[in-house]
């Protein structure tokens, strides 16, 4: 039985964006992420957690399985090693795979790669929170034209979002946190920047709005408005790991270009705290190479 205080926060959840869908979780994440982050006190108030309360809108509202996915998580009978057999029809890819991320990069190729050409344009950001994770995306018009050129190809800048531990390895070695910046080209092509995150002494103000906003974020963008700079958000050597892979969550599509910067970010260590107080565990294990390369770029400068 649902308790009705639920119900009333997904009924506000749904009328306030019923068109926005997001993934599924189980029951024992819902009580997991209000025990974590508070209990919902008053109506006006009533979706402060409103990720975790979406997870019931498909039961409310009567989506299906089919047309989401079935629910998954990290950990047990709905974690990693189970993704493809709790909904073999939307990810069965997760294990049949062949070029699956996210992987552990130990052998290089030194490659002479021409270096993304990135276009992140200061503006507005929605942060929410999805069920899995706390991602920003872009929301006035000047930051929609935001992003990158790789390869010849244009691929317009969607959000970011991160996982803790890190989704790659470095030589069997995990960052404490992994942001992945998600862009996409006209045709549908995905290509992925991944920034390692590292603990250090200051504080890093270039990520202090979204950080700061990332614990009251609800289900929906537009309730959790920050400025952001995407551009002083990535490091300054931009020195890539390129390899072809897909996405780390069901249904784990491949075709995915893969770029990994080589430098990490540092951010405080209450800023890190902050990420891990959100979310610590969403990372999917590494999966095999399958005799894929990964090229390191060997001439950084150009």
């Amino acid at each position: 039985m649902i308790p009705v205080w639920i119900l009333s926060a997904v009924a506000v959840l749904h009328s306030k964006n019923p068109l926005r869908l997001y993934p599924s979780d189980t029951v024992a994440v819902l009580i997991q992420a209000f025990s974590r982050k508070g209990t919902i006190l008053k109506t006006s108030n009533i979706v402060r957690f409103g990720a975790a309360a979406a997870a019931i809108v498909a039961i409310v509202t009567g989506a299906s399985a089919a047309s989401a996915g079935a629910a998954w998580t990290y950990t047990g009978a709905t974690g990693p090693s189970h993704w493809a057999t709790i909904d073999p029809a939307n990810y069965a890819t997760c294990a049949d795979g062949t070029a699956q991320s996210p992987i552990n990069i130990v052998k290089t190729k030194n490659k002479d790669l021409k270096n993304i050409g990135f276009n992140y344009v200061t503006g507005e950001a929605g942060v929410f929170n999805n069920g899995h994770t706390v991602e920003a995306e872009p929301l006035t018009a000047p930051a929609t034209t935001s992003s990158i050129l790789l390869d010849g190809t244009t691929y317009s800048f969607l959000q970011f979002h991160f996982h803790a531990p890190s989704e790659h390895e470095i030589n069997g070695m995990h960052y404490p946190v992994e942001f992945h910046f998600v862009n996409k080209s006209t045709d549908g092509k995905l290509a992925v920047v991944g920034v390692f995150i590292k603990r250090g002494t200051t504080e890093n103000l270039a990520w202090k709005p979204f950080i700061d906003s990332m614990l009251n974020a609800t289900a929906t963008p537009e309730d959790t408005k920050v400025e952001l700079d995407w551009a002083k958000m990535l490091p300054a050597n931009k020195t890539t790991l390129r390899y072809n892979g897909s996405l780390t969550t069901p249904g784990c599509s491949e075709g995915v270009k893969w770029n990994v910067l080589t430098t990490p970010v540092a951010l405080s260590d209450a800023q890190i705290n902050t990420i891990l107080e959100a979310y610590s565990g969403n990372n999917r294990p590494v999966q095999p190479l399958h005799g894929r390369t990964v090229y390191l770029d060997s001439t950084p400068k150009k």
